[in-house]
């Protein structure tokens, strides 16, 4: 008997990314409804629809495990995290409003469905906003109020991530909220303390920074004689249920005691290189059992949302610091990227692999390209290999969610890029000019 599917993809070399075999040549994926429901070669099925995957990768979506859905990119350039915060950030994140984030996550959210990005986790401002967005562009969203207590007005606070929390709490299966201390410099013991109780409540994922800087840490010894890790600790915070970026300058006592609490970490290379934060002592965070994704960070300090391009340095500056080639391996990474990441996010039920009866998020990426050539088949497979250190973000031709096609050979189907495009530029001039940022400010 012939199955009926609603999405057929064809005869594509699938990576599944389930701990099998790393490449399945010329193999169909089939699916009904948001569910992978058969894969494998020559698939018996009639399609409502049908993608020819032939010449083309197929994997399971990129995961962003760190990023914030900023607006601007490419002003105040070239400054330490400290007076990054001070004299860009706080300044913009005050200025923000609910309309003026409507345009930065439209932008966003755009970029991360022609980059492949499936799944994302964003801390950052009114989550109302990204939330209406996501459900219009179809991506999977973590949404975690960034919440800071010192200095006051820059972020969300502990009521109104509580009230969000609330509301969207069981509203969506693609849209789920989260409670996200921005740092432990900027949140007060008594927030911390409220942020991890609420989040048992409401059974939540937490999501923070941690040991970025060296900054942040002589500021926490400072203030409480205390590591960061160690300060989280004392507020009841690490536990299965925390995520956290960047983990630069973390000790091996701390790395230890994360690791105890089942806390995962986001590596964010490009962002830790341009705050000239350091090198995350990646291959540590690994022999330590800690689960490890991977994160873009933002459009401030990244400068995009290219999760390829973090595979590709994330690796090589792994190599760097331990002056050993064979760190942090090519397959290693790419499961940063897609099981891992969904793993750091308690989402690996659900995406993170190509199996059947996990969710469809599923990208294809276009191998007819030069930079992508030659590719290998059989014992000397190069895919992998050719996809970390080669691929960039605008080689994905379809991205795809709960079985939903978002993008179709590089056509967004779900947001309307010229009326993002319009959206962006007039919400961005209203923020410099809200922020005092404006161009003749820039200028002195």
């Amino acid at each position: 008997m012939i199955s009926q599917v609603d999405l057929l993809i064809r005869n594509g070399m699938v990576i599944p990314m389930d701990g099998g075999p790393k490449v399945c040549p010329a193999t169909d994926v089939a699916i009904v409804a948001d569910c992978i429901f058969a894969i494998g070669p020559h698939l018996n099925v009639e399609a409502k629809q049908i993608i020819d995957a032939r010449g083309h990768a197929v994997l399971p979506g990129l995961v962003d495990a760190h990023m914030h859905e900023t607006l601007t990119r490419g002003i105040c350039e070239d400054l330490p995290l400290d007076r990054w915060l001070s004299e860009i950030c706080y300044p913009l994140d005050r200025s923000y409003t609910y309309e003026i984030m409507l345009a930065s996550a439209m932008m966003n959210q755009a970029e991360m469905i022609m980059g492949g990005i499936t799944t994302f986790i964003d801390i950052y401002r009114y989550p109302q906003a990204c939330a209406e967005i996501a459900l219009k562009s179809g991506l999977r969203a973590i949404l975690a109020p960034q919440i800071i207590s010192d200095p006051p007005l820059v972020g969300e606070s502990v009521e109104s991530a509580e009230a969000f929390v609330s509301s969207w709490k069981g509203r969506s299966s693609r849209v789920l909220p989260a409670f996200g201390p921005h740092a432990p410099y900027s949140c007060t013991p008594n927030d911390l303390h409220r942020i991890a109780d609420l989040a048992e409540k409401y059974d939540t994922p937490i999501h923070s920074h941690l040991g970025e800087t060296s900054w942040e840490v002589g500021v926490i010894r400072e203030r409480y004689g205390l590591t960061p890790t160690e300060y989280y600790e004392r507020q009841g915070l690490l536990s299965p249920r925390l995520s956290v970026a960047h983990g630069v300058k973390l000790t091996p006592p701390e790395i230890k005691l994360l690791a105890d609490r089942g806390v995962a970490i986001v590596y964010n290379p490009t962002s830790n290189m341009k705050m000239a934060a350091g090198i995350a002592p990646i291959v540590e965070f690994q022999q330590a059992k800690l689960t490890v994704a991977l994160g873009t960070d933002s459009n401030l300090s990244n400068n995009n949302l290219d999760m390829w391009e973090e595979m590709r340095l994330g690796a090589i500056l792994q190599k760097l610091s331990t002056n050993n080639a064979g760190a942090l391996p090519c397959q290693t990474i790419l499961q940063m990227a897609t099981i891992e990441g969904a793993r750091a996010l308690g989402l690996a039920d659900k995406v993170g692999s190509i199996e059947v009866g996990k969710k469809a998020d599923i990208i294809l990426v276009d191998l007819n390209h030069p930079h992508l050539w030659p590719i290998f088949e059989g014992k000397q497979n190069n895919l992998v290999e050719n996809l970390v250190y080669s691929a960039n973000a605008g080689d994905i031709s379809h991205t795809i969610v709960d079985g939903q096609v978002l993008m179709s050979d590089r056509i967004l189907k779900t947001l309307d890029l010229s009326e993002v495009l319009k959206e962006v530029d007039g919400a961005a001039e209203k923020l410099l000019a809200i922020s005092g940022l404006s161009e003749s400010n820039l200028e002195k």
